[in-house]
């Protein structure tokens, strides 16, 4: 008895069962493949939003300190494989509005894209004859801060040019003062609303090379950048005896949260103070000409710088 079926060799039959395979594997490989591409899309999802919103809070706490009343109002995140980059606005509270003063980018991730960027720009007082101040992309100009224990060849005075600018306007400008001063040795009774607080983050390190720099160097060129001046504002009319522990513990926070080196050195030096034992180096002012001048006449005032310049509406 044939044990086999006669139709075992059909070549067409044969041909049909090894396209069915075929379709088979394929198909199976297809629904394999997509199930790995949305498991893999899910993961890198994950992955580059975990670190996009970590970056963000990174970036946003380095923005708040290094950019009196700044804060990223709007980020664009273009992600990648594992990472990707972001491209932000830095905007300043100027009390009556926020104004758009920079965009930047900033890269992020476990593959964080790599960053190129090509430019070219000019500084003013090169050759010695004037401050080498730096400017915002908006046109302002990047305030000066001078430390009351640095002895500097000379200091910033503002005050002349705030007095000749016409048309009703709200000025923005940093104060620094003859020494550092705790709040309950402050003698400025009565500031406007949303002042900017300057505190003493500085080691003595730092001191000492703000100092030996002021000696060597050129005085156009012997200052503290507005990035390196750290502080925190109030949005409410400030008195004497204005209790501010909340914004000190939020500025706290965020020298905690940022990236930056200088930073968590600053963190390390404040965390076990409380504010009423922190030091006060100046204020940034915002308000009228006739508001900041009158502030400016003050005694303990050793430099103004002025920084942004918006019409009061």
């Amino acid at each position: 008895m044939n044990e086999f079926p006669d139709d075992i060799f059909d070549e067409k039959k044969i041909k049909k069962a090894i396209k069915r395979g075929k379709l088979k594997t394929l198909i199976t490989i297809t629904l394999v493949s997509l199930v790995v591409f949305v498991v893999l899309s899910f993961a890198n999802f994950a992955i580059t939003t975990h670190y996009s919103e970590k970056a963000f809070k990174e970036w946003d706490a380095f923005v708040r300190l290094s950019t009196p009343n700044g804060y990223i109002s709007e980020t664009v995140d273009s992600t990648g494989l594992l990472g990707g980059t972001s491209t932000y606005k830095i905007s300043k509270d100027f009390k009556i509005k926020s104004i758009v003063v920079e965009q930047k980018q900033y890269s992020f991730g476990l593959l964080p894209s790599v960053l190129l960027s090509r430019g070219s720009g000019g500084g003013i007082g090169i050759t010695g004859e004037d401050w080498q101040f730096s400017y915002k992309e908006n046109g302002w100009r990047e305030m000066l801060f001078f430390h009351p224990d640095v002895q500097y060849k000379k200091y910033k005075n503002d005050e002349e040019l705030i007095e000749n600018m016409q048309g009703d306007k709200i000025y923005e400008v940093a104060l620094s003062f003859d020494k550092p001063y705790k709040q309950s040795d402050l003698p400025l009774f009565k500031l406007p609303e949303m002042t900017w607080f300057w505190l003493n983050t500085y080691n003595q390190d730092q001191l000492n090379t703000f100092q030996q720099e002021a000696k060597e160097y050129d005085w156009s060129s012997t200052f503290i950048r507005e990035h390196q001046a750290l502080g925190f504002s109030i949005n409410s009319p400030y008195l004497s005896n204005t209790n501010m522990d909340f914004e000190y513990e939020n500025f706290l926070e965020l020298l905690n949260t940022s990236f930056s080196e200088e930073h968590q050195q600053a963190f390390n030096k404040l965390n076990d103070r409380k504010f009423e034992d922190v030091e006060i180096l100046g204020v940034v002012v915002y308000g009228t000409k006739d508001e900041v001048l009158e502030i400016m006449k003050n005694p303990i005032i050793k430099a103004s710088s002025l920084g942004g310049v918006i019409d009061n509406y």
